[in-house]
């Protein structure tokens, strides 16, 4: 019983001692034509005796996975790997036709990144020389890191396109209506000459209020903020002068929190188009 307690604290001394390193690298090794092909390692070293696997094509029809054998050299930080046998592959191509690597690489660190970066050679089952060039990796951790920022950036960019939903533009002409459902308690509309300034003066009248008269356009657009009342509101937009170009021609832009409605009023004078707003 002593002595199967001595073998048990010996077992566990030397499992807590040995340490076992993962290694998990991406990135491309590029032939002596300097053609790059997609490459990782998935590696586990322990006590300087190295196993894992490599992949090669990543997500294509020549993916391939195969078994890795190595030492990895403490002192100077170096590994000497070798490809053993397939794993699996999606190529259609015979098992003799694959091209077995072996790669001497060092571990640097450059701007506090890891990389492996080294030289590799190939050959077929038979011995026969297949391939040579460089290995150029990087720790994955680094490259999932970057990918988590980029969906970050596309989904809080797809969330901003959601908010400011941006309605098509529509033309109204003389005497045209146009109804609008509001969340907002505010209109905010900002109108401007559509197109060269030629003189084109408008009314605008938010329910019984007359915000602007004779109100000469500008490609400078005139921002207005109007408190609504709950219910119906009515927004009139009356030409009063068709400038040097007829006809009067204004852009308008009403903003209800994220949506925007774009508009082009095309009217003869003392026209007018009627925009209700229901809140």
């Amino acid at each position: 019983m002593k002595f199967n307690l001595i073998f048990i604290s010996i077992l566990i001394s030397e499992i807590l001692c040995a340490q076992i390193n993962e290694h998990k690298y991406f990135g491309t090794i590029i032939l002596e034509n300097n053609a790059p092909m997609s490459f990782s390692l998935d590696l586990i070293e322990k006590d300087g005796l190295v196993s894992g696997y490599s992949i090669t094509n990543h997500n294509n029809e020549n993916e391939t996975k195969s078994e890795i054998q190595g030492v990895y050299i403490k002192e100077d930080k170096s590994f000497q790997l070798q490809e053993t046998q397939i794993i699996y592959t999606k190529s259609e191509s015979p098992l003799k036709s694959f091209c077995y690597i072996r790669m001497n690489l060092n571990l640097k660190n450059r701007f506090t990144k890891k990389r492996l970066e080294g030289v590799f050679s190939g050959n077929f089952l038979d011995s026969i020389s297949c391939a040579k060039g460089r290995v150029m990796l990087v720790e994955k951790s680094i490259i999932e890191k970057k990918i988590k920022k980029i969906e970050k950036k596309i989904e809080k960019h797809k969330k901003k396109e959601q908010r400011n939903e941006i309605i098509e533009t529509e033309i109204l002409k003389d005497g045209d209506n146009l109804n609008l459902k509001w969340k907002s308690k505010y209109l905010t509309i900002k109108i401007w000459d559509a197109n060269q300034e030629d003189g084109d003066k408008v009314n605008l009248t938010i329910n019984s209020d007359r915000i602007l008269e004779d109100f000469e356009t500008e490609n400078k657009a005139k921002k207005i903020k109007y408190k609504l009342t709950k219910g119906q509101n009515k927004v009139i937009i009356e030409a009063t002068s068709l400038g040097k170009s007829p006809p009067n021609t204004s852009r308008i832009e009403l903003i209800d929190k994220n949506k925007k409605y774009p508009i082009l009023t095309q009217l003869d004078l003392n026209k007018s188009i009627t925009i209700y707003i229901e809140k």
